[in-house]
């Protein structure tokens, strides 16, 4: 099946529908949740690392695996005031969503991304993943070269009336080559690697791996994960995200969480002074140690 030749309306259709039969996962939905809940600036610090210099400003293909680090809580003073909090990852999300922006806004290279989530079987199935990056790298609507590659595979399925069936690992894997080739230069982000199932993890590692390694032109990937030996050890280069790193994000992140509790009259009613705002603020920031804080539920008292 070749595309040139074809009307615009009759390859629109037909666009769609094949890139809906690569995936129907929503990962520009996905994207966009993350970025709205995501505060200016936030994770912008990871652009002055050494490391992630280096693989962005890098003429070879090469993978950056960003790596948390859970510490204790620490617990709260006695005689402070207690809000209690869940404590969350290290911000690698929201980190991995600024270079995805910085990406998009600074570079017209190829970017296919993936946020990876337990909870959800589709994002963290390495077949799915897999797919999802190939639809990305496949659907620049107006250059036909980019699409071709998935059309071969869509028709050679379609004469051999298997077209019901989802793209197998090794088709992504030969079809994200066969993309990074058309790119100048392509850029891969992934994020919480250590949510993709155990049982198959290393088969997404070696994909990739190998996409790096055979693509004629440049290929980088970047990906996060919490701690992790198995994920670790894949990755030639690895970036870990100490308390201090994201320490500003989190501490603005608390005071504008605070302050916007306090004018919706969420937090005491919205009766609190200046000092005991300080004081709030203050005791989950330093309770937090460089870790995201979600607010589930407040109670409040003095121990």
């Amino acid at each position: 099946m070749e595309l040139a030749g074809r009307s615009p309306e009759t390859l629109g259709s037909l666009r769609s529908e094949i890139l809906d039969w690569v995936s129907t996962v929503p990962y520009a939905n996905n994207h966009r949740r993350i970025k709205r809940s995501r505060l200016t600036r936030t994770g912008e610090w990871i652009f002055t690392k050494e490391e992630f210099r280096n693989w962005r400003s890098s003429s070879e293909s090469m993978l950056l695996l960003l790596r948390g680090i859970r510490k204790p809580a620490q617990p709260f003073p006695r005689n402070a005031f207690v809000l209690p909090v869940r404590l969350a990852g290290a911000g690698k999300t929201y980190i991995i969503s600024s270079v995805i922006d910085s990406c998009r806004r600074n570079s017209s290279d190829g970017l296919a991304h993936f946020y990876c989530d337990r909870a959800e079987k589709s994002r963290r199935d390495p077949e799915t993943i897999l797919s999802t990056l190939v639809r990305q790298l496949a659907e620049r609507p107006f250059e036909k070269k980019f699409l071709q590659p998935v059309v071969d595979v869509y028709t050679r399925r379609e004469k051999e009336q298997r077209k019901t069936s989802r793209l197998s690992l090794t088709e992504s894997q030969e079809l994200l080559i066969r993309l990074a080739d058309k790119h100048s230069a392509t850029i891969i982000c992934i994020d919480a690697l250590d949510e993709v199932d155990p049982k198959v993890q290393v088969k997404l590692f070696g994909v990739l791996k190998d996409v790096v390694k055979r693509s004629k032109n440049l290929v980088k990937v970047f990906a996060t994960t919490r701690m992790d030996t198995v994920v670790d050890l894949q990755f030639e280069t690895t970036l870990v995200l100490k308390p201090e790193d994201n320490e500003n994000d989190i501490n603005y992140f608390v005071r504008s969480k605070v302050r916007s509790m306090i004018d919706d009259g969420l937090l005491l009613d919205g009766i609190v002074d200046c000092g005991l705002e300080t004081e709030i603020i203050d005791a989950v920031c330093a309770r937090s140690m460089g870790t995201w804080v979600h607010y589930e539920h407040f109670e409040y008292g003095w121990t």
